[in-house]
């Protein structure tokens, strides 16, 4: 091989190599970007919030305002564990009934990942909204001194509340529904036999009759 096509060699095979760096670079980076650990910055926020608060006796008045920024912005990033979410869906002065609601709840059928979590909160948000839907139309149809008067304008309003009570008290269901779906234990069913016939909440009828012997049936009931 020539010295002139030799170079073209190198510089070919420079090419190549600077290309495939590039490629692993634009790699790493999309890796980065799309990893759903990219929008949680919470171990930088904690290690701020630690040293800051190893240092609370020395704090300069700007970093005593940082640290009080960053307990409110951990505790909104860790508002599904902690339920400050659901707390805070309505005014302060039920922030501790609500926050009581939930933990009954999640305390109750031992909610621990976040599906859990997240309908333990939904559940929660539907009953106060009928309850609060409840009590709007129960104030409007009767006064306190037992008196009560309708025109077509409270009329609207009644029916508006009642579909407003409908919806909530539907998605309070199905919430109630998934969550004990949820928390069911699975059901691990073991057959051993020429004939079975097996469906999910249904009888099962094994051996059924046959010529030989018309009365051989075994009857299994859900419970």
């Amino acid at each position: 091989m020539t010295e002139k096509k030799q170079l073209k060699a190198n510089r070919r095979n420079v090419k190549l190599s600077v290309a495939k760096e590039d490629e692993l670079k634009v790699k790493a980076i999309s890796k980065d970007f799309s990893s759903a650990n990219n929008c949680v910055p919470d171990h930088q926020l904690l290690k701020e919030y630690s040293n800051l608060d190893f240092n609370s006796k020395r704090l300069t008045p700007s970093q005593e305002k940082r640290k009080e920024e960053l307990k409110v912005e951990l505790g909104m990033l860790y508002g599904l564990e902690n339920g400050i979410w659901t707390a805070n869906l309505s005014y302060g002065k039920y922030y501790a009934a609500l926050g009581k609601m939930r933990q009954n709840i999640v305390r109750q059928y031992n909610c621990r990942g976040s599906l859990e979590l997240m309908l333990a909160d939904r559940i929660v948000a539907s009953y106060w909204r009928a309850m609060r839907y409840d009590r709007m139309f129960n104030y409007s149809v009767e006064k306190e001194n037992g008196g009560f008067s309708f025109d077509q304008l409270k009329v609207n309003v009644l029916k508006e509340f009642n579909k407003g009570l409908e919806l909530a008290d539907r998605q309070l269901n199905t919430n109630i529904i998934l969550l004990k779906e949820l928390k069911q234990p699975k059901l691990n069913i073991k057959v051993r036999t020429d004939s079975a016939y097996i469906a999910q909440n249904q009888q099962l009828n094994i051996n059924p009759p046959n010529k030989d012997n018309p009365n051989k049936n075994e009857n299994i009931e859900p419970k």
